[in-house]
């Protein structure tokens, strides 16, 4: 079984240790959520991420939730209807990301500290200087405080604005919903 075969069963509760095969060595690693993060290869790996460090963190967890991609006014990183199970991230955001050369590299530390901070909301804080801070805590709990994750969550995502804000003109007017599959994969299969 390779890493991320691993780290699949690990993320599904069917494993808690990550085989370092390569080193032929008998004794299992415990990946680190740096090195968990460093695996994660879409935004289902992110958010799952962001559900175990808050979990590490905070001592909450939830399941149940949706992500919709939508493009919303560019300044809107994602929303969350309190109450609701639903996450909703700006395709303007994603494009941007996605297009911009100086913020290419840094696209999943983006989608963690969106994510991270929806998910705050979904578990019940409302309050945005709160949830700012307690972001701020989970990150450096689980990432230390050297890591892009943590010194992004530091400074604030407003700093990156103005180049989604230049991507963003550039990009097309139209909304529309887009459900991401595989989002929340501790999901129930029925409403219990």
């Amino acid at each position: 079984m390779d890493k991320r075969e691993e780290l699949m069963s690990y993320q599904r509760g069917k494993s808690d240790t990550i085989t370092n095969a390569p080193m032929m060595k008998e004794k299992a690693k415990v990946l680190s959520p740096s090195e968990k993060f460093e695996l994660c290869e879409n935004i289902g790996d992110v958010f799952e991420l962001v559900k175990e460090t808050t979990e590490r963190s905070l001592g909450q967890r939830r399941a149940g939730l949706t992500l919709y991609i939508s493009k919303l006014p560019p300044y809107i990183g994602a929303m969350h209807q309190i109450g609701s199970n639903a996450i909703t991230m700006n395709r303007f955001v994603l494009e941007a990301l996605k297009t911009s050369v100086e913020l290419r590299e840094d696209t999943n530390v983006f989608i963690y500290l969106i994510l991270l901070h929806e998910y705050l909301h979904a578990l019940g804080y409302s309050e945005e200087a709160n949830v700012r801070t307690i972001a701020y805590r989970i990150a450096t709990d689980s990432f230390g405080s050297d890591h892009k994750i943590t010194k992004l969550s530091r400074r604030g995502l407003s700093t990156i604005l103005p180049q989604i804000l230049e991507a963003a003109e550039k990009s097309s007017k139209t909304f529309d919903f887009e459900i991401v599959k595989d989002f929340d994969r501790s999901s129930m299969t029925y409403i219990g």
